[in-house]
């Protein structure tokens, strides 16, 4: 209860923050209102599941910050390609500021969308998902293969084949982390009928996709879209088909999560997410 109610305070007071536009308070909200986020959310699973990522993790909790400067990074040179978001700021600022300071804010990426899908586990994982579903060995080999094949069609035609964006990465990490023997490739899980996974990722990370979209609205530094041919029927600044693409992002977050701290933390993710209280 304590670190919910910490969550809650700081989630409450940084909003205000980030859409009064008070200077510098304002301008740097973003990764103290997503640090509230991430307390409040694994606060919520201490309450709702008895348990929470934050508390089976402890101090390795901070490799999810580590990991996550990186994988966002990529997703940036991935736009710079399809061009489909710009950031708005305040006021001109220098690249070295830039860099520093959006490392920061994107270190909260994978802590916020793995801590808030847990709790969505905990909860799904009682209901009858756990049918077995056989992936043969050609079928990874083939999605491997193809991610280079769609990333030249992405540098080849951005506006038609910007979708892949969201597709191609985990085509590329689950052949790549089940061939290494990484137990919590998601390929190996829905093969052992481990089916709530990747669905209670799906459904975190909407839920905080929808956050990430709200508390930018009104926000400044903030992030608007220039999505080809499905710009329209906007939900604050995200184009209303734009949120389908967040459940494929959970299931990237997660695949990258698992294969980098199998080997930089000896961590397996699926024992964190499936082991009891």
């Amino acid at each position: 209860m304590p670190l919910l109610i910490l969550g809650i305070v700081l989630t409450a007071v940084c909003w205000y923050f980030a859409w009064s536009h008070i200077g510098l308070v304002s301008e740097y909200s973003f990764f103290p209102l997503w640090v509230g986020y991430i307390l409040l959310v694994n606060g919520l699973s201490e309450v709702m599941a008895g348990t929470s990522l934050l508390r089976r993790m402890r101090w390795s909790f901070l490799w999810l910050f580590v990991i996550s400067v990186p994988m966002w990074w990529f997703f940036e040179y991935m736009n710079s390609i399809v061009q489909n978001w710009h950031y708005v700021f305040a006021h001109p600022i220098s690249i070295l500021h830039y860099d520093i300071q959006a490392s920061i804010d994107f270190s909260t990426v994978v802590p916020a969308v793995l801590s808030i899908s847990i709790l969505v586990f905990r909860l799904l994982r009682k209901r009858s998902l756990n049918t077995r579903v056989a992936i043969p060995g050609t079928t990874l080999s083939i999605a491997f293969v193809s991610t280079f094949i769609l990333f030249w069609l992405l540098n080849l035609f951005p506006s038609e084949t910007f979708p892949l964006v969201w597709i191609g990465p985990v085509l590329f990490l689950e052949p790549l982390a089940y061939a290494l023997g990484v137990r919590a490739s998601l390929v190996r899980q829905i093969e052992q009928g481990n089916l709530a996974l990747p669905l209670s990722l799906g459904i975190g990370t909407l839920i905080t996709g929808f956050w990430w979209e709200c508390w930018n609205f009104y926000s400044l530094p903030k992030w608007i879209y220039t999505i080809p041919y499905v710009g329209f029927w906007k939900v604050f600044e995200m184009p209303i088909l734009g949120y389908l693409g967040y459940p494929f992002f959970g299931l990237i977050v997660f695949s990258y999560a698992a294969l980098i701290l199998s080997f930089v933390a000896k961590m397996d993710l699926a024992k964190l997410f499936s082991s009891q209280s």
